[in-house]
């Protein structure tokens, strides 16, 4: 019985942290917005960049990896099995995608990912996010480089001796975000449409077809 509370709490912990809307708070906070009716109207750390400010969005995407990685360390802390510790990362990405504190919705769950990972896998997750840094470094181009960085995450546990298995849950944890994009492409779409970024940045899925934004079209910091 005790066993089974220690897991229950964990996963539910897990969820409620990664349910903390940090990108939300931050940018009704700094602009008064919904960050969910601006942007690309994801609840996430580069639209918090885009819409309020690069250090801002920045600030989100730490404060969410800290959800992931202090899911992980309550979870050991509690001792619970591995499988239930593996659980719980998928319990803060839930929690990130599926808010309770905003009527089930949110964000992608990334940096919550990377969070966890980092606590799971240290070092292939770090040489991982290098990988990033130096891609985007090279290419100028951050969409691509997020792509490069996953795979990274992903594989480069192999190479520390993490073990196939490892892999395969990185790639499982991964893959359920890019389910999450999908279920949130329609939303990100009509709120782009009407409140996009303002220069050249764009969503991963745009493409130059799909909407030819006008000059005279509204910045977000102007809707209150």
């Amino acid at each position: 019985m005790l066993s089974l509370s220690r897991n229950v709490i964990a996963l539910l912990t897990a969820y409620l942290l990664g349910a903390i809307p940090f990108s939300y708070i931050i940018t009704r906070w700094r602009t008064g917005l919904d960050i969910r009716q601006v942007g690309e109207g994801n609840v996430g750390a580069r639209n918090v960049a885009h819409v309020v400010g690069m250090k801002w969005g920045t600030l989100a995407a730490i404060l969410d990896a800290l959800k992931g990685l202090a899911a992980y360390l309550l979870a050991s802390a509690l001792d619970v099995p591995l499988s239930v510790l593996l659980l719980c990362g998928f319990a803060a990405v839930i929690g990130h995608d599926f808010s309770i504190f905003l009527h089930w919705q949110g964000g992608k769950g990334v940096a919550v990912s990377l969070g966890f990972l980092l606590g799971l896998l240290p070092y292939s997750t770090l040489a991982g996010l290098g990988v990033f840094g130096l891609a985007h470094l090279l290419l100028r181009d951050f969409n691509r480089s997020v792509v490069i960085g996953i795979a990274a995450v992903i594989f480069l546990p192999l190479a520390f001796g993490y073990g196939p298995w490892m892999t395969a849950y990185a790639l499982i944890l991964f893959v359920s975000l890019s389910i999450k994009k999908i279920i949130d492409l329609p939303h990100e779409r009509r709120v782009w449409a009407e409140h996009g970024w303002q220069g050249t940045a764009r969503p991963g899925w745009y493409k130059e077809h799909e909407q030819n934004r006008g000059e005279d079209q509204p910045s977000p910091a102007g809707l209150h």
